[in-house]
């Protein structure tokens, strides 16, 4: 598995350029992965140290200002991970990676400053499988739509397939009109503030329930998320049911008790809904 399929596929992280860019984010998790060199990190009195980021690399990549902003993610709260990736040539100018670990990530604990070098301060080390989640609409978004450019099919249905994976088109117009141009949960009709997504995830769907208008939800993008990233789902009566993965005090600043669909699902999505509550809901 290529470095940038193991960003995205099992740590739900798209890499901006796969050329260039050190880090992902998952921005429904507010988690940051970076690629750090096996070879940077330090044994201190108190455990180890990865160099993140160096001031003299600004004007040797074109990662640099992302990489800036990766760090300043984890100062403000953002849980850090490095994947440790070893060089080909370390006296190279230019590093290449050799291999990678797909088997632990370090956890950094913190980012301190000396001169001008910064270092996450590494916390522990923990298995792949431990951090490991299913993947999201936002984190295979660009894998989806890389699928749909290479569909022997015409360029109108390739063009109406895309709209459909971004919530965008006709799939929304319809999803919107079946629900009375609202949030199904919430009934806000700001529509600036309303997705329509897939409930069938578009990776387990046919090109027939990609675009079919019942495979899809118009919610608010916060209950969006949650429901995408399977901590939410809906039961068969329409009531909302909460992951225990979500903390008690979460739910209680997301105000998730006693929300429902605001309608029974009917017999064109309880198929789908299924399909959300056995394999994508945990």
């Amino acid at each position: 598995m290529s470095i940038s399929r193991f960003f995205t596929e099992t740590l739900g992280a798209n890499l901006a350029n796969a050329r260039w860019a050190w880090g992902a984010t998952n921005p429904v998790t507010n988690e940051v992965f970076l690629r750090v060199w096996a070879d940077e990190i330090e044994s201190t009195p108190d455990g180890e140290r990865s160099l993140l980021l160096n001031a003299d690399w600004s004007g040797k990549s074109a990662g640099f200002p992302e990489r800036a902003r990766h760090v300043e993610a984890i100062r403000a709260g953002a849980v850090g991970y490095g994947v440790v990736c070893t060089v080909k040539n370390p006296n190279s100018a230019r590093r290449k990676i050799k291999s990678f670990d797909n088997e632990s990530l370090l956890r950094f604990g913190g980012v301190i400053d000396e001169g001008a070098a910064t270092y996450g301060v590494v916390a522990k080390r923990i298995p792949v499988a431990e951090l490991r989640k299913p993947p999201t609409a936002e984190s295979t978004l660009i894998l989806d739509l890389k699928q749909i450019l290479r569909m022997r099919i015409e360029e109108t249905e390739k063009e109406r397939l895309a709209n459909a994976r971004v919530g965008q088109g006709r799939f929304r117009s319809e999803v919107l009109a079946r629900w009375g141009g609202r949030c199904c949960v919430t009934g806000v009709a700001t529509l600036e503030a309303v997705r329509a997504s897939h409930i069938k995830p578009w990776r387990d769907s046919d090109n027939q329930e990609r675009l079919d208008p019942a495979n899809g939800l118009p919610l608010v993008a916060t209950t969006d998320a949650l429901f995408d990233a399977g901590l939410i789902t809906f039961d068969p009566a329409g009531r909302l049911m909460v992951s225990e993965r979500l903390p008690v005090g979460e739910r209680q600043l997301l105000r998730l008790e006693g929300l429902a669909l605001r309608r029974g699902p009917d017999e064109g999505t309880q198929a789908y809904m299924a399909h959300h509550r056995e394999k994508i809901f945990r």
